[in-house]
């Protein structure tokens, strides 16, 4: 019902030209990329690499959209900071994953103050669709782990420590990222241009394209799991965030599917 609302309502955005919007990011952009091909290839320490990647792929997520949204390149770039900080206290001590926390932390308050509202996140808050999201998210987990424990034979695991480290990268880095740029960024940047269904799509299948060539899915099994998946996971959180126009009923979804996944075993 909610996906047939929103593909059926035009939307009422200005087109405007492919790149516009788009020039303060690209440098960016381009040395985070940089810089996460150097730790793939570099013969650096892994705890070294594993560092310069987060901060690189997740933390230069963040910048560039809070870029397009209109905030300086030298603020935004303290999201990159926050997680390199948050990925080296890991290595210091297992708790340390608490530390990835501190981005949404920050990101709260500034969408408190109104500055994340061209990626849709800022007051007043629809509490009603993050119920919807809340349920739909818990669908697509439970679908997810019922299907890999009868097809693949994974099994529930109960491990408080390695879980809550997982969870909070999570939280703190994964879903927030792919967030802001694939739906805050690319998606309402796509909308201004061409109808939803379009823009959805787009920024749909470059969201799943980024965990389909992520280096830490080693297996074709994950591989083709992770892109159907994070494709359903990507148009579900397109969808609401048309709904709602907010991100937040989608980052709510992404949240409790991704929890629900970290407690999956292989058997």
């Amino acid at each position: 019902m909610i996906a047939m609302w929103a593909l059926r309502h035009p939307p009422a955005m200005a087109i405007v030209p492919f790149f516009a919007g788009w020039s303060a990011a690209r440098g960016l952009a381009m040395a985070c990329a940089a810089a996460a091909g150097f730790a793939a290839v570099a013969p650096i320490p892994p705890e070294v690499a594993a560092v310069v990647t987060v901060a690189a792929v997740h933390g230069g997520l963040v910048a560039v959209a809070l870029v397009w949204a209109g905030m300086r390149v030298t603020d935004a770039a303290f999201a990159i900071v926050l997680l390199a900080l948050a990925r080296e206290l890991i290595a210091l001590h297992p708790l340390g994953a608490v530390g990835y926390l501190g981005l949404p932390v920050w990101l709260a308050s500034l969408a408190r103050r109104g500055r994340l509202t061209p990626l849709a996140l800022g007051a007043p808050w629809p509490w009603g669709p993050v119920a919807v999201g809340a349920l739909a998210g818990s669908a697509l987990a439970l679908h997810l782990v019922t299907c890999a424990s009868l097809t693949l034979g994974y099994t529930i695991r109960l491990e408080a420590a390695t879980i809550a480290a997982a969870v909070a990268y999570d939280l703190g880095a994964n879903v927030i990222s792919a967030e802001l740029f694939f739906r805050g960024a690319v998606l309402h940047h796509l909308w201004r241009r061409w109808p939803f269904a379009v823009a959805l799509a787009g920024a749909s299948s470059a969201a799943s394209l980024r965990y389909f060539f992520d280096p830490f899915v080693v297996t074709t099994e994950l591989r083709v799991g992770a892109a159907v998946y994070m494709t359903m996971l990507a148009l579900l959180n397109g969808v609401l965030c048309r709904w709602s126009g907010s991100l937040l009923p989608g980052l709510v979804a992404a949240a409790i599917f991704f929890t629900c996944y970290r407690l999956l075993a292989s058997g």
